[in-house]
């Protein structure tokens, strides 16, 4: 019994992790400061099932809870990856934005503007549906803050280039960090010595 169960244990542990198609916020966490505009992340799309996937659409939404954060608009020049559909997508002809919402969701979706055809992501490759921009308020709350996909296929899906839905197998949510500006740190640390301080006295 005790072989059986070690041998079940190690080839559970060898067996490799297949996430499949994943939809992930990247880099995560994002550092952000209160005031900041301008700040970004990505959505990734990664392919490991271990083939090949063919997407001509897709559509995602993402979200914050933070009212001191706002998405505010979302582009086809993601930092991390290229785009998906670089240089022949249907809102990047039409001169369109890519999001068609903003505030505390944000939605975003485009097709591959070249009829009959997709764009092929083969195994272990990662491709960008997007930079999405956002502000913080300068009276902000520090902390990690996060950044939720809707997973609703009604909301995030993608689709091959008959119109046919390409399943997301796995969701990675991100984190936006909110910190002090680094000018305003060595004031904060002085405050708090400065209160430990006082606390150390008073118990004296």
């Amino acid at each position: 019994m005790k072989l059986t169960f070690a041998l079940l244990s190690a080839v559970l542990i060898c067996a490799p992790a297949h996430a499949g198609v994943m939809l992930s916020i990247q880099p995560s966490p994002v550092v952000a400061n209160p005031g900041d505009t301008g700040d970004v992340f990505d959505v990734v799309l990664t392919n490991t099932t271990g083939g090949s996937i063919a997407v001509a659409g897709f559509s995602f939404e993402v979200s914050v809870t933070d009212p001191d954060i706002t998405l505010t608009s979302a582009d086809f020049s993601p930092t991390l990856y290229a785009y998906i559909f670089a240089g022949d997508s249907l809102d990047q002809d039409a001169a369109q934005p890519l999001n068609t919402t903003s505030g505390q969701t944000l939605d975003g979706s485009d097709i591959y503007d070249i009829p009959g055809s997709a764009v092929t992501l083969t195994n272990n490759t990662s491709l960008a549906l997007g930079e999405v921009f956002f502000s913080v308020s300068p009276t902000a709350a520090l902390g990690p803050f996060a950044v939720s996909f809707n997973s609703d296929p009604a909301a995030t899906s993608l689709t091959d280039a008959s119109g046919n839905s390409v399943g997301i197998d796995t969701f990675t949510n991100g984190t936006i960090n909110i910190v002090p500006e680094p000018s305003a740190l060595p004031l904060t640390l002085a405050a708090l010595a400065a209160f430990i301080t006082l606390a150390s006295r008073r118990r004296a």
